[in-house]
């Protein structure tokens, strides 16, 4: 199965990136190019009622600039826990007053155009399988590590998402059960390890102590996080070396179970975190070699994302291409 443009229903698509500070939403066509797009404020302050508005305008707009017709659906990346199935966002972090939201039937009525809802990991997979360093494979895991950790896991060409969609949360695998408080309420979870909130909080840890000097030092503007961390690791500080270690060899052995059960040709690591580099990934791939099944690891390729800033655009209109996907 090759992607290419001709399989698909749809030769466009609208995408929608709905993210706590900026909303986007764009026009991109099957080869990938983005036709049109825009960027605004989210202003989720100002409630729910205010947000899903202003993502019915952007899709309006997109649609108008781009001269799409009525009948290309719309996709809707979108934080959760969400069920797209019944178009439901259940809880939202960083949206104010989101819980239970019916997202996908109310864009439906202001927008008048059939809508997708995906959660937004799992929508980044998609994108990479569609339009990034996952074309042309048909079996893959993407893990996105930024404020949190999400992904999505791609088999025989179909996104995985389990019988509500909500499958695919990749960053609440626990690898220590003796491990740090995570976000969600369990303990020892991948990201509980190594995104931006938990590399922060431990490395203002080690500056409150005393031992994380050369991190504050890096620290513009006396922001603590994952720069600043990657940064002193760079020059050699023992303390952000050790802290990469340990975030490392927690993602590493995550993946490693990841690749024992779905055998996947290729990993995709994307997010800010990722970018930190070799002082990361090393430990990372040390961690899949003593916890992965050599049979099974042997030709499984570690890869970062080809999307960037752009992965959330891409996934949300991949949405409607990978709906009729063969």
């Amino acid at each position: 199965m090759n992607n290419t443009s001709n399989q698909f229903i749809h030769q466009v698509a609208l995408g929608v990136d709905l993210g706590g500070t900026n909303l986007r939403s764009a026009a991109v066509n099957a080869n990938g190019t983005i036709v049109y797009e825009t960027r605004r404020p989210t202003g989720a302050s100002e409630g729910v009622d205010a947000v899903i508005n202003r993502i019915a305008d952007a899709v309006l707009e997109a649609a108008d600039e781009a001269n799409v017709g009525p009948d290309v659906p719309v996709g809707v990346a979108a934080p959760g826990p969400l069920d797209p199935r019944a178009g439901v966002v259940h809880f939202a972090p960083n949206l104010p007053g989101w819980r239970n939201i019916q997202l996908r039937d109310r864009l439906q009525e202001l927008t008048g155009r059939r809508v997708l809802l995906g959660n937004d990991a799992n929508a980044a997979a998609l994108g990479e399988f569609i339009f990034g360093v996952g074309r042309g494979i048909q079996n893959m895991i993407f893990v996105g590590i930024g404020t949190g950790v999400g992904g999505g896991v791609i088999s025989e060409g179909r996104l995985i998402d389990g019988a509500r969609g909500m499958g695919g949360e990749l960053g609440h695998v626990s690898v220590d059960l003796s491990g740090p408080r995570c976000t969600c309420g369990s303990s020892g979870c991948i990201e509980a390890f190594c995104s931006s909130w938990s590399l922060t909080y431990e490395a203002t840890l080690l500056v409150a102590s005393g031992r994380g000097a050369a991190i504050q030092a890096a620290a513009k503007n006396g922001k603590i996080g994952p720069r600043a961390i990657g940064s002193a690791a760079a020059n050699g500080d023992p303390a952000a070396l050790a802290l990469l270690e340990r975030a490392g060899t927690a993602l590493g052995a995550g993946l490693a179970n990841f690749i024992n059960i779905f055998n996947p040709e290729i990993i995709v690591l994307g997010g800010g975190v990722s970018e930190i580099g070799e002082n990361l990934l090393n430990p990372v791939r040390r961690a899949i070699d003593a916890f992965a099944m050599p049979v099974i690891r042997e030709r499984v390729q570690l890869v970062g994302s080809s999307l960037g800033l752009k992965t959330g655009i891409y996934g949300s209109a991949a949405l409607v291409f990978h709906e009729n996907h063969p």
